[in-house]
């Protein structure tokens, strides 16, 4: 099963519908970082599992991998999609399709039914599916080397491990958890049988002690008939009645209590609101009240009458103050050629400027009766606000001190009637009197629990005994208890070593199955060189429940961290390489690389291409993505085949709206046989 085509619109970075028909041979995309290279592999990605596996975070301020899956730009895409064709050897194809609105239009049982070899299915997950198929750029290191060592365990057996068997190690670590949540079960219940019997050895404790020191019994039925009264009630009732009576009494005296102590600091501010300095400040303040009205009054027709003698002086001083505004005038345009601006009468500077210097005297009058007047009118309009803010600051006053004297009675209001609704007999205005009603009350309540216990008391040699035989029943429920308490941890240490077992057994297993893979692995690392003075690399499998796989070269070093980035990279691309061409499960017969040689050196390069023309001449479909047109001249050369299988390859490029497009499409043809025959024929 190889990929037959990639058609796309909307999605990432294409906004326009575009159309990739793969060669079965190999495809080789190109183009400079941006046109779109690894959208197509999003677009396997995508469809086969809903999402783009080289994002580690999907969500994060101003949008996640969701909001920025399909096309984001301007102008708005017509269509949002992404389609994958697959087809077989022997020319079977389908598709699979996923849109914005309704997601897969396909069964993805059937889809990776049909990607996996027949008897294989279910064995491996979508996930290891596309994790092993497609490698990108930005995940080789850390899928290979930069994995934890127990993490690297975990990817290889989901990746090679399907071909050891059924795996017992679920049904048997279920089998465990069942036997622990069992054994936890039996180990609370213990506790509680534990936790009862010690409740119950403590009331018999309290109860012997109680029976040792049992009191005069007459006396208590006589306190007690003198608060419940005489009727004729048994023991138990009497006692029942006589406890709600003694808790009852407890929470009416922490409630008075309470309140008395509420009306101490009230009592002295009320007396300070009823004193005769008080008194005194409310008759000062309403004094002061009367006054500022009375000076409010005065200075309100005062502003009055200046606002009217202003307004006449204004009316009948209309012409003079035309007249100033002629003189203004006049003044500062002065003589025009000889000749006043407003008459055109002839004259010389001296008389024209004697004639204004007289009209300015004649308004001189005039202007300080208007001047007198709007002082008249501000003056009187301050002695208002005076007035004003006076009568606000005694009005101000005499309500503190009126809210403080109807705060205070407020308060004892509430106090009174807690001490009606209780039924005391005291005042809210005298807490001494309410505090010595308090101690009557707490003294009749210690009488009333005197008699409760010598009541109780008289009960308790009958108490001692059920208890006993209680604690007798208890017991041997604990024991019984205790003995499957046992048989369940011997049975969760069985299913332990059972589940230890199986998981070792399976890893064991896989260790054995890997070394087969490991020479693959070893000629991919001695064709990748990764470093140049370690030419070799091993493994190292640790831990027999929780396998674990190191990777390690010389006398024994992790190239993890001797390594640099580049050269993790390199050896990484043979760990994942050597895992791709271990899956005997898998049909999909689909190498894809996105951009494999970045951080990686030119020479390094040339090896992957030798390795990637190694794996084409196994059958294997590569489509691979460089950025360089060198290399991918020389991938285009070097992966040609003898068969009939061609190759293609795209040149990617950026649209006018941002979105990627087909640039040149070149097929690549397979080598011709026996070409010197033929050349000797002719």
């Amino acid at each position: 099963m190889k990929v037959a085509f990639v058609e796309i619109a909307g999605f990432r970075g294409a906004r326009e519908k575009i159309r990739l028909d793969f060669a079965p041979g190999f495809v080789v995309l190109t183009g400079r970082n941006g046109v779109g290279k690894s959208t197509i592999f999003d677009a396997i990605d995508f469809a086969l599992t809903g999402g783009i596996n080289k994002y580690a975070v999907t969500s994060a301020k101003g949008g996640g991998l969701e909001e920025h899956t399909w096309w984001v730009g301007e102008p708005k895409a017509n269509a949002h999609y992404v389609s994958i064709g697959f087809v077989n050897e022997r020319g079977a194809s389908f598709s699979i399709t996923r849109t914005r609105e309704r997601g897969p239009e396909e069964d993805l049982r059937e889809v990776m039914a049909r990607l996996c070899r027949p008897g294989w299915m279910g064995r491996a997950s979508i996930k290891t599916l596309i994790q092993t198929t497609l490698i990108r750029d930005e995940l080789i290191a850390s899928l290979s080397l930069d994995l934890p060592e127990q993490a690297r365990f975990a990817a290889v057996r989901a990746a090679i491990g399907a071909i050891a068997g059924p795996d017992y190690s679920a049904r048997t670590d279920a089998v465990l958890k069942a036997a622990v949540v069992l054994k936890d079960a039996q180990s609370v219940q213990v506790d509680q049988a534990q936790a009862e019997l010690g409740w119950t050895l403590t009331a018999l404790t309290e109860a012997r002690s109680a029976a040792e020191h049992s009191g005069d019994v007459s006396e208590a039925l006589r306190i007690t008939a003198s608060v419940l009264g005489s009727e004729a009630i048994g023991p138990a009732e009497r006692a029942k009645a006589l406890r709600e009576l003694v808790a009852n009494k407890k929470v009416a005296l922490r409630e008075l209590e309470e309140a008395r102590l509420r009306t101490e600091p009230l009592v002295i501010d009320l007396a300070a609101a009823t004193s005769i300095e008080a008194m005194s400040q409310m008759a000062a303040a309403k004094k002061a009240q009367e006054m500022a009205a009375c000076e409010k009054e005065i200075a309100d027709q005062r502003l009055e009458l200046a606002l009217r003698l202003d307004a006449a002086e204004r009316e009948s001083d209309t012409q003079a103050t035309h007249i100033a505004a002629l003189l203004q005038h006049g003044s500062a345009l002065g003589l025009q050629n000889g000749r006043c601006p407003l008459c055109n009468a002839s004259r010389t500077t001296r008389e024209y400027d004697s004639a204004i210097h007289s009209a300015k005297e004649r308004l001189k009058g005039r202007g300080e009766r208007l001047a007198s007047a709007a002082a008249e009118v501000e003056r009187a309009r301050a002695a208002v606000a005076a007035a004003s803010k006076a009568l606000e600051s005694a009005a101000t006053q005499i309500a503190a001190l009126e809210g403080l004297r109807a705060s205070v009675e407020k308060q004892l209001g509430t106090v009174a009637e807690t001490y009606a609704r209780l039924k005391f007999n005291a005042s809210a205005n005298d807490p001494a009197r309410a505090q010595q009603l308090i101690f009557k009350e707490q003294e009749q309540l210690t009488t009333l629990e005197r008699a409760l216990f010598i009541l109780e008391s008289s009960a308790a040699a009958d108490r001692v005994t059920s208890l006993e035989a209680r604690v007798i029943t208890m017991r041997q429920q604990i024991d019984q208890l205790t003995r499957k308490l046992a048989d369940s941890e011997s049975v969760v240490e069985s299913a332990r070593k059972i589940d230890a077992s199986a998981k070792t057994v399976a890893n064991e297993i896989l260790t054995e199955q890997f070394d087969t893979v490991m020479p693959l692995l070893q000629e991919l690392y001695r064709r990748l060189r990764p470093h140049p003075e370690w030419s070799e690399i091993a493994s190292d499998f640790g831990g027999r429940v929780r396998g674990s796989l190191n990777f390690v070269v010389g006398d024994g070093r992790n190239p993890q961290f001797l390594f640099s980035s580049g050269q993790r990279r390199a050896a990484g691309l043979a760990f994942l390489l050597a895992v791709h061409l271990s899956r005997p499960w898998c049909a999909w017969e689909s190498l894809l690389l996105d951009d494999p040689v970045q951080h990686i050196d030119d020479y390094r390069a040339i090896n992957l291409t030798e390795v990637l023309t190694a794996v084409r001449r196994t059958g294997e479909q590569v489509i691979v993505a460089v950025e360089d047109p060198a290399l991918a001249d020389l991938m285009c050369r070097r992966l040609r085949s003898v068969g009939d299988q061609i190759g293609r390859r795209f040149d990617l490029r950026t649209s006018n709206t941002g979105g990627v497009i087909l640039g040149e499409v070149q097929d690549i043809y397979p080598m011709p046989r026996n070409v010197l025959s033929i050349a000797r024929a002719l």
